[in-house]
């Protein structure tokens, strides 16, 4: 999770080596000047020693932050709409929805969300905010590296972006290009996903398993960043039995499933945390995979904790970019004045 005691410990020595070796240089390149002035030395002695504490301070900041959430009382506005709307929270224990509402507070300070010529209610905010939560609860370390921004369309919107104009059929994906990492969502698809529990259906979390299919570093519906390699060859023989039936006719899975692999792990992930017990019914193979894949820790890397130190929180849109509704104007001048953080 976002408070993962390992990776704030990480976090930590790493900060520690990092702001020794700079004052190290420094000390290194004033070293001589003892000789020539003791004062001036001793003074940029102690602007080294103060450096040691500001450089340690701004690198764990991030780390800081998170851990004073957990001091922060959860809105019991969003308490009601986590119990309302997400099956996944009421399913909890009460230890449990405290470090589910914990992660909530985190996810929304950290991404900005952005209505796209429509406003962002907490409604908009928390269910975002429990797609990504959702099926990432079981993995203490694992962060959406890149993701810094959703944005809310208030219906669905063409390949390209488009709100207005054909084909438009689109309610949910992960930007590529300009738009890469940046989550859109349509606000309609995203809050009837959560509607009905069992219906197999949640653009939310479809759209999140593709950034766990992307650990890795590529899309392509194996989830190698999750899956014993052991199991790998398994959960291809599997996920093309199961995209067979689908095509056959054979099966209650959302045909969309039967588009390509990387669909596959998407709509197979929705029907996992929407209907698991119709999925164990049904598909016991499947199931025991996705199980597998969704208690399975991910690994700590390196890269990712220097990024945490520099406060690194995910690919925004620019301030002055293009506003993504097709104004004309800079995004800051548009939609960006919709934008909510926690």
């Amino acid at each position: 999770m976002h408070l993962s005691a390992h990776r704030r410990q990480l976090n930590s020595r790493l900060a520690i080596i990092v702001a020794f070796a700079v004052v190290s240089i420094f000390i290194m390149l004033i070293w001589k000047v003892q000789h020539s002035s003791k004062s001036t030395f001793y003074i940029l002695l102690a602007i080294g020693g103060l450096s040691i504490y500001s450089i340690y301070s701004a690198l764990t900041r991030k780390w800081r932050e998170r851990t004073e959430m957990v001091a922060k009382p959860f809105p019991e506005l969003w308490r009601k709409i986590l119990q309302e709307n997400v099956a996944f929270y009421r399913t909890l224990s009460e230890e449990k929805k405290l470090l589910f509402e914990t992660e909530i507070q985190i996810f929304l300070h950290e991404t900005r969300i952005t209505g796209i010529r429509c406003a962002v209610d907490d409604l908009t905010m928390v269910l975002a905010a429990a797609s990504a939560e959702i099926i990432v609860f079981s993995f203490p370390n694992f962060e959406y590296e890149n993701l810094g921004e959703i944005l809310i369309y208030p219906h669905a919107f063409s390949k390209d972006f488009r709100l207005d104009g054909p084909d438009r059929n689109v309610w949910g994906m992960v930007g590529t290009g300009a738009m890469a990492n940046i989550m859109i969502l349509a606000k309609p698809a995203l809050i009837a996903g959560f509607q009905n529990p069992n219906d197999k259906s949640n653009v939310g979390i479809h759209e999140f398993a593709h950034l766990l299919d992307s650990t890795d570093g590529v899309y392509d519906g194996i989830p190698d960043a999750f899956l014993p390699p052991a199991l790998r060859a398994h959960w291809l023989e599997v996920s093309k039995y199961e995209t067979e039936r689908i095509q056959d006719g054979d099966s209650k899975m959302n045909p969309y499933g039967a588009t390509s692999q990387i669909e596959f792990f998407a709509v197979a992930t929705e029907y996992f945390f929407e209907h698991p017990d119709a999925m164990q019914k049904n598909k016991p193979e499947l199931y025991q995979l996705l199980k597998t894949i969704y208690q399975q820790d991910t690994k700590i890397q390196l890269a990712s904790a220097f990024r945490a130190m520099l406060g690194y929180n995910g690919n925004k849109i620019g301030r002055n970019a293009p506003c993504p509704c097709q104004s004309g104007k800079k995004y800051k001048d548009c939609c960006l004045q919709n934008a909510r953080e926690y």
